[in-house]
């Protein structure tokens, strides 16, 4: 069962079975042609060099934990203005940064509680796609981020109001919090990596260390019932982002707070004749945009976790620093930079806050709303319309759940090899139509703070050009999966990213 915890790191070995195909919804391969079976398990071994090859990843290894750490440091000690990186600058930011027990304490506890919670609270056991490695198994999921979840925000709220653990720590340590993020994801992806290498259970390896360190060893590395691939990708990363970002908003409240009533100024605010007092909130419009678009991002992995068994990263992609990394340090890390620029320029003497016309700011509320809801939207009718034909659907309650969200029998086309591609909906509009949701709201995140930094738009930049990365490889691997019947959806549908432009 998926709720009997297991002690030890678990790596699912190939079984020595004839392989089912991986994509009929029932797993069974008795009515699919056997040619298309090997096409799948070639597909799924096929090794390809991105990111350019061994040196290419080798310095992605190498750059990325660095730039985050510079990012910082101009954000912390000049403003947000990128410096040259000399010794001056490491003289000034080194401190700023600096590992302590404090610091990996709480982020280690954090991870601890996460998958503690994750392999123990009640949830719905959602089954993924078939795995061609795995004779076309689908592995059980326990998807219980909404419990979780909720149990995260009425534990903070204890833990704030008691003074256990003021939730304004949580930024004043970004720092070292930070550094000790990135050592955590360096070591989980060596350790990970000999584990797999060790215990023989790597699947489509290169022969090249770097870049197979890079990519993962262990396609389904699992501790008990606790798959490590999807807890790392939807419980760490959006929930840390999102505590960073409440913690800066209540930092700048209780500045502020406490200057207006050093300033005698009301802290309160009284209602119904004195019968309700509630505290006069503080917290900056951009800061409040900031919590806004983190909270509906980490709601959303939460209340829709039951699609993510489906998705791309959880099937195909490796347990490897591109992952790992990503998701322990690089997400949480540096999606923040906007709300820790924004705290910043609030509270640091000599430095103008961020401000804009309210008009301006409104605007910026309802462009994420919309991509919110057109990302939010798509994303479920394609995860939901993969479970619908695999037999896996689970109709859940968690909120919000939107109506468009699942389509009552969508249109799609038959593909010779078994899949149905989906064209109702938004996905008869553009392919891709949930990434160009996406960095809309990203591109909100930066526009949020102004022009003054190029640190806040990293997000978008960063995002980009990810997201044009995988939207050509998606390309190439449907179109040698697919063949003819990739052209004929190409044709149906010719928009990538934007209906009736591109």
């Amino acid at each position: 069962s998926l709720r009997d915890p297991v002690v030890a790191l678990t790596y699912l070995p190939k079984p020595k079975m004839p392989p089912q195909d991986p994509s009929s919804s029932s797993g069974a391969t008795a009515n699919r042609p056997p040619a298309l079976q090997k096409k799948d398990i070639a597909l799924d071994e096929k090794i390809i060099y991105e990111f350019g090859g061994p040196w290419g990843v080798t310095i992605l290894m190498i750059t990325f934990p660095i730039l985050m750490l510079y990012f910082y440091i101009c954000l912390a000690e000049f403003d947000g203005k990128l410096m040259f990186p000399g010794t001056e600058f490491w003289n000034v930011g080194l401190p700023l940064i600096a590992p302590n027990l404090y610091a990996t304490n709480l982020y280690v506890g954090f991870n601890v509680f996460q998958a503690i919670t994750a392999m123990t609270m009640p949830g719905v056991v959602i089954k993924g796609l078939p795995v061609p490695s795995l004779g076309g198994k689908q592995l059980e999921y326990l998807c219980n981020g909404v419990a979780t979840w909720y149990l995260d925000i009425i534990v903070l709220v204890v833990l704030n109001e008691t003074r256990w653990l003021p939730l304004a720590d949580i930024v004043d340590n970004i720092g070292p919090i930070t550094t000790v993020a990135i050592l955590f994801g360096i070591f989980v992806t060596i350790a990970t990596y000999v584990v797999a290498v060790a215990t023989g259970t790597t699947h489509r390896m290169s022969g090249n260390v770097m870049y197979d360190m890079f990519m993962g060893g262990s396609l389904n590395p699992r501790i008990g019932n606790l798959d490590l691939k999807m807890w790392a990708e939807i419980r760490i990363p959006w929930k840390i982002l999102f505590f960073v970002t409440l913690s800066a908003a209540i930092k700048e409240h209780e500045v502020k707070t406490a200057l207006a009533e050093a300033a005698g100024l009301p802290t309160r605010m009284d209602l119904f004749g004195g019968m309700l007092s509630l505290p006069i909130i503080r917290t900056s419009a951009e800061l409040i945009f900031m919590s806004l678009a983190h909270l509906l991002y980490v709601n959303a992995c939460m209340k829709g976790e039951e699609c993510i068994p489906t998705t791309w990263d959880i099937f195909y992609e490796k347990w490897g620093f591109m992952l790992i990394f990503w998701n322990f340090a690089g997400v949480p890390f540096s999606y923040c930079y906007s709300s820790i620029y924004i705290l910043n320029h609030s509270l640091k003497e000599g430095v103008e806050p961020v401000t804009h016309y309210p008009a301006y700011t409104f605007f910026l509320f309802v462009v994420l709303l919309v991509a919110y809801y057109v990302w939010d939207t798509a994303n479920s009718q394609k995860n939901r319309f993969r479970m619908t034909q695999r037999g896996t659907y689970v109709k859940r309650n968690t909120f919000p759940q939107f109506k468009f969200g699942y389509l009552e029998n969508p249109s799609f086309i038959q593909t010779e090899h078994g899949n149905k591609l989906l064209t109702g909906g938004w996905w008869g509009m553009a392919r891709k139509i949930h990434y160009t949701a996406d960095l809309i709201m990203a591109l909100s995140w930066g526009l949020i703070t102004g022009t003054d930094s190029f640190i806040p738009y990293f997000y978008v930049f960063f995002f980009t050009v990810v997201l044009v990365h995988r939207v050509s490889r998606d390309m190439e691997h449907c179109a040698e999966k697919y063949g003819k019947d990739w052209d004929r959806y190409c044709k149906e549908v010719p928009y990538i990213f934007i209906p009736g432009i591109f």
